[in-house]
């Protein structure tokens, strides 16, 4: 991974804490949380809950996992690491006052975190848009990346008008419909497509299997995925016929499929054979968006009701399953390796340096995918019956799952305030770790 276009560390770091953080929260009040999930998402607590997930954690990953990668894909200096900088304060502000805002619905305080939040990212959209107009080179994933930003561009237009009108009504009869268009564009047209895009470009590397990408599948996944989204969401908004709805919900699917397909391609052709933590989380991910497409696509040709829970499982199983389930996988070689690049390679090739899967606990991270995993299975069992005590119960396991990843975090983190001096290099042990270059290929 080249790093040498990438800005300086704080700028993603700061967002990455900010989600390491806002997940800690999530896990702690996990056992309590779940349960709420039988409510239905318009009810207050369950919204602050979503929210909490998806711009607390959620977002602030991709923004900046954004900052950090799409400059190294793109091989183009981010377009303003200080409007970057800016887009922070906005952002951490704008949730500090909308998450209390929307659950005790103080309106002011939800307009003004409302407000904050949607600069941040307006921000956002418009430092990674100015760097893809820069680069000289496109491909399908900086295509998904484009693709992704319109999405977002959506979605949050959409959110917009839904928090201004939670005091006065504005949109009337439209608040569902909008609701309704406002997850399928967060969700499956932002974070579905930008976490796609960029697991090709970053299992290609992790495994050495970048030759092994199937393009013209991916193209195709994109245009099913996007057309997919897009299609149901302007259909929801607009009380277009269910049957059009349902085609987009199937479009979803062939999209998630084709990725599906496209991340096994990429694992059974690997070059690195060893054990990488990110692959369980990142199948879980991939078989989670589909069976959540499935369910959706289901429903809508089934012509289930608003008040089946099939809805609320279909989002849980995008939030979870699909991001919450990516975000550990990804985050393991993303933070090591930005923790690596900060105290090890100004001394790789004078110093004995560890290896990138080095700097976490493997069985720890083994075991809170198996947690994490029960926790998905279970929460959505709670869901689809419904149950409350099992809801409760996947609760207090993803507690003990997240838990697990905060720890690993925690012990990669803390290798950046080591002050431990490091043991000379003898040349036969650089050959043997194969790390001792400027910039470490992982």
């Amino acid at each position: 991974m080249n790093s040498r276009h990438a800005p300086e560390l704080d700028l993603p770091a700061r967002f990455m804490a900010l989600a390491m953080v806002m997940l800690g929260v999530v896990a702690a009040i996990s056992p309590w949380a779940y349960p709420l999930l039988l409510q239905g998402f318009y009810a207050p607590k369950l919204l602050t809950f979503v929210h909490l997930n998806t711009l607390g954690v959620i977002a602030a990953v991709l923004i900046g996992a954004g900052y950090q990668l799409v400059p190294v894909v793109l091989q183009t200096p981010l377009s303003s690491v200080r409007l970057g900088r800016i887009s922070f304060w906005c952002y951490i502000v704008g949730i500090a006052c909308f998450l209390p805002g929307i659950m005790r619905t103080w309106h002011v305080v939800l307009a003004t975190g409302a407000s904050l939040v949607f600069t941040a990212l307006v921000l956002y959209i418009v430092i990674i848009a100015r760097t893809l107009r820069r680069a000289r080179r496109h491909d399908v994933v900086s295509a998904h990346i484009a693709v992704a930003l319109v999405g977002l561009a959506g979605g949050i237009i959409s959110g917009l008008l839904l928090a201004g009108s939670k005091g006065n009504d504005l949109l009337g009869g439209m608040t569902l419909r909008f609701l309704s268009a406002h997850a399928a564009l967060m969700l499956a047209g932002w974070v579905m497509i930008m976490l796609n895009g960029v697991a090709y470009r970053l299992v290609g590397m992790f495994t050495l299997s970048e030759d092994k990408l199937w393009r013209p599948g991916a193209w195709a996944e994109l245009f099913f995925s996007a057309a997919g989204a897009w299609t149901l969401a302007l259909g929801l908004l607009s009380s277009a016929p269910r049957e059009l709805i349902a085609t987009g919900a199937t479009a979803i699917v062939i999209g998630q499929a084709l990725f599906g397909y496209q991340l096994t391609r990429l694992y059974r052709g690997r070059r690195r054979r060893g054990f990488d933590i990110h692959i369980p989380f990142a199948l879980v991910a991939a078989g989670s968006g589909l069976l959540a497409a499935l369910l959706l696509a289901g429903a809508l040709w089934g012509g289930r009701t608003l008040a089946s829970n099939v809805w609320v499982a279909v989002g849980w199983l995008a939030i979870a399953g699909v991001a919450l389930t990516a975000i550990q996988g990804f985050f393991y070689k993303i933070s090591t390796f930005l923790v690596w690049l900060r105290r090890y390679a100004p001394v790789a090739g004078r110093s004995q340096v560890p290896k990138l899967e080095e700097l976490y606990n493997r069985r720890l991270g083994q075991t809170g995918w198996t947690l994490w995993l029960a926790a998905l299975a279970g929460s959505l069992g709670a869901i689809l019956i419904p149950n409350q005590t099992l809801a409760t119960v996947a609760g207090a396991t993803a507690l003990a799952g997240l838990g697990c990843f905060l720890a690993n975090v925690a012990q990669i983190a803390a290798h950046v305030r080591s002050t431990a001096p490091l043991p000379p290099r003898t040349a036969g042990r650089a050959k043997a770790s194969g790390i001792g270059k400027e910039e470490p290929v992982s």
